[in-house]
């Protein structure tokens, strides 16, 4: 009988064509290897490889029985993994947290993208102010979050998902350029998305070094997309996530002083709970928006 270490050896030297590099690639010993080929030259009846040096080249019979052992090992990993995913079919009910604005312009619509490959998972998207979704995510009334890093409470595990970046937006009615300062930007009716919007404030900092004092916002409306509505309407000039600029249909109309202009805004994690480490629904849920956040 063939043992399958002598395929692995067949299948190690079929790439490297080298008896020490294929002994290190299977982490065994060069005698190891010497041994498993002349065990497997006497079961199968004729010569696998011939030697030249410390070359080692397969012959052509040994080729064939190369290709086959390949799709030997690949037919066992590819029943492996659809055995384990037979086993973990996502069921069930999973509770998701984010906040508004990342939860209404992209969140939404990439849970929809995931229920349609799990059809008997039950979801629940909450969408609410930090405050009040992390304080379900601590009374375990949610699974997982979706939200900007320094959100995301000490005791929760987290991978990162996304880079967000910000950017100035405004309308034609408004003479902006790279050569604009500060204080001329603050002459402008400003747009925030909560009182003492951070968005804003970090992106002051970063742009010309100084905080700003005692900015009156001419509105302040939680959500991006009424954001970009009135700056629209010329009412004033915003900051807000690229993201949300990128999938507006008003990107045509509003304008940006563009790259130079954009600052890195926070990292946006994907937190959960320590024991649900290891919870299938978790892992697949994050690496479906992990692929799904490169379009962000």
């Amino acid at each position: 009988m063939i043992e399958t270490s002598m395929l692995q050896v067949l299948i190690a030297l079929s790439q490297n064509e080298n008896i020490s590099k294929a002994a290190e690639e299977l982490n065994v010993t060069q005698s190891a290897v010497s041994q498993a080929l002349k065990n497997l030259e006497s079961k199968v009846g004729f010569s696998v490889v011939t030697r030249q040096g410390k070359s080692v080249n397969l012959t052509e019979s040994g080729m064939r029985l190369a290709k086959v052992a390949k799709q030997y090992f690949k037919r066992i990993e590819e029943t492996i993994e659809q055995i384990h995913l037979d086993n973990h079919d996502i069921k069930g009910r999973l509770h998701v947290g984010s906040l508004y604005g990342l939860g209404k312009t992209w969140l939404s619509s990439r849970m929809l993208g995931f229920l349609s490959q799990y059809p008997e998972l039950e979801v629940r998207l909450s969408m609410d102010f930090p405050e009040t979704i992390i304080k379900k995510f601590e009374q375990h009334e949610i699974d997982c979050l979706i939200m900007p890093e320094h959100l995301v409470p000490a005791f929760a595990e987290k991978l990162d998902l996304h880079t967000e970046h910000t950017t100035l937006v405004f309308s034609e009615k408004f003479n902006i350029t790279n050569k604009t300062e500060l204080k001329d930007i603050l002459n402008i009716p400003i747009i925030f998305y909560e009182n003492n919007d951070p968005n804003f404030y970090r992106w002051c900092r970063e742009k010309f070094g100084v905080m700003p004092r005692n900015v009156k916002p001419r509105l302040v409306v939680n959500s991006f997309g009424q954001m970009l509505q009135a700056v629209n309407g010329g009412l004033g000039v915003a900051v807000v996530p690229t993201h949300v600029l990128q999938r507006s249909n008003m990107k045509s109309n509003l304008k940006t002083v563009g790259k130079e202009f954009e600052i890195f805004s926070n990292k946006v994690s994907f937190a959960f709970h320590a024991d649900e480490a290891q919870s299938y629904k978790i892992k697949e849920l994050y690496k479906y928006l992990h692929e799904a956040a490169k379009d962000l």
